[in-house]
């Protein structure tokens, strides 16, 4: 059997606040924005009457990267994420540097836990963060060529 990974969907309150951290912040690039509805949403959600908008991010080696998806007429409660909790918890950024995105999270007052750490035989430095909304972000820095 053949797999591939395809993309990380991020369910989000506020898609033009979300559209601009991964694309303005992070450098990601808009490769396609959707808005579905009908019998096919409402059976794949288990909704009824619902409308997804979504906008995929991403690089030019990964287009769909990250899908940021909005369900306008179905909002849900915020649940609290850390590091370390249970199930799919982060996205994951490799970066060239480390030090323009902590300047981005500090000038936006996300917080990040801890401090960058050093990391042994993989990468340079590494560090967990929040997204305007909360949602766990992993940065790793490579290792110089």
């Amino acid at each position: 059997m053949a797999i591939t990974i395809g993309h990380t969907g991020v369910v989000v309150r506020d898609l033009p606040l979300m559209e601009r951290f991964y694309g303005e912040i992070l450098g990601l690039q808009e490769t396609r924005r959707v808005v579905r509805e009908g019998a096919f949403i409402d059976g794949i959600t288990g909704l009824t009457g619902v409308v997804l908008q979504a906008v995929i991010l991403g690089t030019p080696e990964h287009p769909n990267g990250v899908e940021l998806i909005k369900y306008p007429n179905h909002p849900s409660a915020v649940v609290p994420k850390g590091p370390n909790g249970h199930g799919m918890n982060h996205i994951h950024f490799i970066v060239d540097d480390l030090d323009p995105i902590l300047a981005a999270l500090e000038g936006l007052g996300l917080d990040y836990w801890g401090s960058p750490q050093d990391w042994p035989d993989t990468w340079k430095r590494v560090v967990y963060a929040k997204d305007p909304e909360h949602n766990v972000i992993e940065f790793t820095e490579r290792l110089p060529s």
